[in-house]
């Protein structure tokens, strides 16, 4: 039985039915939240995002939201994010959001990033034309028992962001992606919103790893404020002349020790599971193991 409903693109006051919709669907699939209120916010009012244009809800006679989707632009394609249960409306949704796409750019493939758990979703992308082109992990280590202290390589120096060197942190995080799938170098402005603007964002929890004089590698973590003790390295990144050095790991273990010192239960992070810089075997080394697996579909415009 289907059931009655109405796209449109979103408003500032469905932010806090749109944060109990992805919860709602994380704790579905994966047992935990997903977002917090001031973390959707955050998106919503991103520069780089128009309401109108790139965010749709399926909304029920009553005002309840079926379903969700947002549409962005990164690298040589436009991502899409969808989230429901029912599979009517979130059809409707991808429907918007390709309809979007021809206005925003014909020539981009739409890339639409899903849990692989999401059955419901896999299958409607499936019939609407789009295949798996890549997968990518979310990795996690337990800090159970005496985490080891980190130690650094020879002649490299780790130590806390100092104040005003975002600057830095922003030039090694893009560098040091410039061989990633899909890479594309963010606006400094853009990347201040995302990273500096985020509302949990601490600057003690930027760390840099120093060599020959210059930082040759950086971890930028944060807390997940949606799952209590869960400490989150969102970039951890060396510039391809210092890699095979041992930074990368040097970094990795810096924060775990250091979230361990703040009492955290654990520390995740997502890669490319193609990664061309080995990462996810770095992970493993480092004691991280796989706890959810990501789908990204692939659908070219005609």
């Amino acid at each position: 039985m289907s059931t009655a409903f109405t796209i449109r693109s979103v408003r500032m006051d469905d932010l806090q039915a749109a944060t109990d919709l992805f919860n709602e669907h994380s704790r579905r699939y994966h047992g935990v939240a997903d977002a917090t209120l001031d973390e959707a916010r955050q998106y919503w009012e991103s520069p780089d995002v128009e309401l109108e244009t790139d965010v749709f809800v399926a909304e029920a006679p009553d005002g309840s939201l079926l379903a969700y989707g947002d549409i962005g632009e990164r690298g040589a394609a436009l991502w899409l994010d969808v989230r429901g249960s029912q599979p009517e409306p979130q059809r409707a949704i991808i429907e918007a959001l390709e309809d979007a796409a021809r206005k925003k750019n014909t020539g981009a493939s739409l890339i639409g990033y899903l849990t692989e758990k999401d059955t419901t979703l896999r299958r409607l992308y499936d019939e609407l034309g789009y295949r798996v082109v890549r997968h990518s992990y979310r990795m996690e280590v337990e800090l159970t028992g005496d985490v080891p202290e980190p130690g650094a390589p020879d002649s490299v120096v780790l130590r806390t962001m100092r104040e005003g060197e975002e600057k830095e942190a922003y030039e090694v995080h893009q560098e040091s992606f410039e061989d990633a799938w899909m890479f594309a170098r963010e606006p400094y402005g853009q990347w201040l919103h995302w990273f500096v603007n985020d509302p949990v964002f601490d600057p003690s929890l930027w760390f840099f790893a120093e060599a020959d004089g210059e930082i040759a590698g950086v971890a930028l973590c944060r807390v997940w404020e949606a799952e209590p003790g869960l400490g989150w390295i969102r970039v951890l990144g060396v510039r391809s002349p210092y890699r095979r050095r041992g930074i990368g790991e040097a970094l990795l273990r810096y924060a775990f020790a250091e979230f361990a010192r703040r009492g955290f239960d654990r520390v995740g992070l997502g890669v490319d599971a193609a990664s061309p810089t080995g990462a996810v075997s770095l992970y493993e080394r480092a004691g991280m193991h796989v706890v959810r697996t990501n789908l990204q579909y692939e659908k070219v415009q005609g």
